[in-house]
């Protein structure tokens, strides 16, 4: 190629962003955000953006002067000519979005809001274009670096993407001015009238700032939020690598969230309310994993989200080994597999590679089904922190970490990592097979009734080895609900369970519906027994006026068949009655009022009754 080609070709190059300057000025009271945003781009021709709808334009700039452009819908295109031009768009947006109508009981995340500014809080998703987004070809957001300012507000505490860039400043003072130390697609910000906590933690890879953001009636439950994100960086940072940013934020959200962005997680205020049973594997922890898997590195949107998975093992699955052993461990997986073998046609309904597109599977998939490949892929079902950082599966996901931090990955580059880990003298593509299988082919192994005591492999259970839970109930066969009339509620929970398939599984509430079917629960293995003021399952009796009981049986003489009972001593305990589709891993949930004071699992031992 000579050189008057090169030059006609780098001067014909599509335009790309490398970088944007955000500076924001927000009004709660009536909605509105004013932006203004100067990108720096590189080549020339039609620069597509996408933008909200909601923008109302003041003025687009090329190089200080007027530049013709089209907003339709939330795509905007602008014409860029010159090698490298600086490109400011400025304009007014009103986000106001109906946030009570995504909230549902019992639920932690409100996944109906995406750009929401009012007196109740601010909540800017990163994915929902209130700045502009630059678009590839293909249609996907460019990654490139993002600075924002945002004018402060007072009595107000906010925080963007990536870290903070002022210097020197006290961790309870409210910080403006945001950077991304990596590219990224996309902003974030979030926040309200908050109060801040936090201290900088000396981890492995040196100091991470650890902040919470919450409103002052929720200033106690600060501490408790700190305290525990510090520990984990404390067991994740020896066997993941440095924590991608320099800080880590925790928000109270004004909505149902449990969302993760970087740098920053935003949790419902029930969940903060709750500490500190809201600190339970799975919850915060699996939040700030997310700054590794899926906000420092990338999910690549071409490949299935792995993202999920990774973080399930990681937080839902290990934690529970590193706070209470193996034991933990194993009854994760049993419970998995418990919860499989009830329902497999539903719930392992699709591909694990193609979690996250359009048409692929659901959550189970995503989460359960993808944290149970890599214990497979690992054998990881012990903690010891002497070794274990130099073990498999975490020499195989700090090289994934560290080779790909900063941009997107798929499953290809995780499957990269474990083969040099596991195998550095096999040849590349010696875990093809284990991939294929699991990943991207549709496996789910019949009942087979092979011995695995351990549960370490990945099937569906014989009927009369299933534990019951009320997974069961409501899963395969259809459900059949009788409930005392006193107690039938008219809430959306017994309007999800009046449109369930009517079937050959059983779900009785209240004494009276449960005394009716008296001759059929004496037949089951693992009866209970109900009264008015009391109950007694497993041999211990409940009479406390403010407790209430979830036990699900086998259903006699029906293999795969289930029953479950529901009943409170006295009006407090039904409040947990719209909770109890959550409890999927016990056959016996026992609270007093809004505490499980205790849990079991029935194992069954043979033919499901007499």
């Amino acid at each position: 190629m000579t050189a008057i080609a090169v030059v006609a070709f780098v001067l014909a190059a599509a335009p790309v962003v490398e970088n944007q300057q955000l500076r924001v000025v927000l009004t709660p009271l009536s909605h509105a955000a004013t932006i203004s945003s100067r990108l720096r781009v590189r080549g020339e021709g039609v620069l597509r953006l996408q933008l909200t709808r909601h923008a109302v334009i003041g003025k687009i700039l090329l190089d200080g002067d007027p530049a013709g452009y089209d907003h339709d819908g939330d795509l905007l295109t602008v014409t860029v000519s010159g090698r490298r031009s600086e490109l400011v768009i400025e304009y007014l947006a009103r986000l106001v979005e109906d946030v009570a109508a995504g909230e549902r009981p019992g639920e932690i995340h409100n996944q109906s809001v995406h750009a929401h500014i009012g007196p109740d809080g601010i909540f800017l998703a990163d994915g929902a274009a209130w700045h502009p987004r630059p678009l590839d070809d293909d249609d996907l957001p460019v990654l490139h670096g993002i600075t924002v300012e945002i004018e402060p507000l007072a009595g107000w505490v906010l925080v963007a993407s990536g870290d903070p860039v002022a210097q020197g400043n006290r961790l309870t003072d409210p910080v403006w001015n945001w950077h991304t130390p990596r590219p990224v697609d996309g902003m974030a910000i979030a926040g309200g009238r908050h109060e801040l906590h936090g201290r900088v933690h000396m981890t492995s890879h040196g100091p991470v700032e650890v902040v919470m953001q919450v409103p002052a009636e929720h200033s106690r439950q600060a501490s408790m939020f700190v305290d525990a994100a510090c520990e984990y960086l404390d067991l994740y940072t020896p066997l993941l690598g440095p924590f991608p940013y320099r800080r880590f934020t925790i928000v109270e959200n004004f909505f149902s969230s449990g969302f993760a962005y970087p740098g920053f997680t935003v949790l419902g205020p029930r969940v903060v309310a709750m500490a500190p049973r809201s600190l339970a594997p799975g919850y915060l922890d699996h939040e700030l994993l997310h700054n590794w898997w899926g906000n420092g590195v990338y999910v690549d949107p071409g490949d299935g989200n792995w993202c999920e998975a990774l973080t399930s093992f990681c937080a839902n699955y290990f934690r529970r080994i590193v706070d209470d052993g193996e034991r933990a461990g194993l009854e994760y997986r049993r419970g998995t597999l418990m919860k499989l073998s009830t329902d497999a046609e539903a719930l392992d309904d699709g591909p694990l590679g193609e979690f996250g597109r359009d048409g692929g599977p659901g959550r189970f998939v995503g989460y359960d089904k993808g944290a149970f490949f890599f214990i497979m892929l690992s054998g990881l079902n012990s903690y010891d922190p002497d070794r274990s950082a130099g073990e498999v599966p975490w020499t195989s996901l700090r090289l994934f970490a560290e080779t790909n931090m900063g941009r997107r990955a798929d499953w290809g580059d995780i499957q990269q990592a474990f083969e040099v880990s596991m195998g550095p003298d096999q040849p590349a593509g010696w875990l093809n097979d284990a991939f294929r299988r699991w990943v991207r082919e549709h496996t789910v192994p019949g009942a087979i009734d092979e011995p695995d005591p351990r549960y370490m492999h990945y099937r569906v259970l014989p009927a009369r080895k299933i534990i019951p839970t009320v997974a069961g109930t409501t899963g395969k066969g259809g459900l059949a609900v009788e409930a005392d009339t006193s107690h039938r509620e008219t809430g959306e929970f017994m309007a999800r369970l009046d449109a369930a398939p009517s079937g050959e599984n059983l779900l009785l509430i209240g004494a009276d519906s449960i005394a009716n079917r008296g001759d059929l629960l004496r037949r089951t293995t693992d009866p209970i027994v109900v009264t008015r003021d009391a109950f007694t399952v497993g041999g211990i009796t409940y009479d406390g006026p403010d407790q209430a009981v979830l036990h699900t049986m086998q259903y006699p003489g029906r293999p795969g068949r289930f029953i479950t009972v529901f009943h409170s001593n006295g009006d407090a305990g039904w409040s947990r009655l719209r909770l109890v589709l959550f409890y999927t891993r016990d056959s016996t949930i026992v609270w007093d009022l809004a505490q499980v004071i205790d849990r079991r699992v029935f194992e069954p031992g043979g033919d499901a009754g007499r």
